[in-house]
């Protein structure tokens, strides 16, 4: 799948974050000290919106707003319990002002 523009990045300003949709999947992006990131956006270990969460911008971390959980933005990686399963992570670019994610076809 191409890169598709999501946002704009002036909705997007160091330590926001933000949910859109493309192609029918929840993706949170994260902008952690000017870094843009892309995850799925629902927690691996049970349904929470993880850019409703506290965005740890010393680490690049998302912390889950149900039970905890903490994931590292770049791998999706989890960093502590109950999550033991990764999250799914999306490449980024940005062109000119928007920012723009690839969600590879299942």
């Amino acid at each position: 799948m191409p890169f598709v523009t999501v946002a704009d990045v002036s909705e997007l300003p160091a330590g926001a974050t933000l949910a859109v949709v493309v192609d029918g999947r929840e993706i949170g992006l994260f902008n952690c000290a000017g870094s843009i990131y892309a995850t799925a956006d629902i927690c691996s270990h049970a349904f929470a919106e993880l850019h409703e969460g506290e965005l740890d911008s010393d680490d690049c971390t998302i912390e889950c707003p149900l039970h905890g959980a903490r994931f590292d933005l770049a791998s999706g990686r989890p960093l502590s319990l109950p999550a033991t399963e990764p999250i799914a992570v999306y490449p980024v670019r940005i062109e000119g002002t928007a920012i723009q994610v690839q969600v590879d076809a299942e």
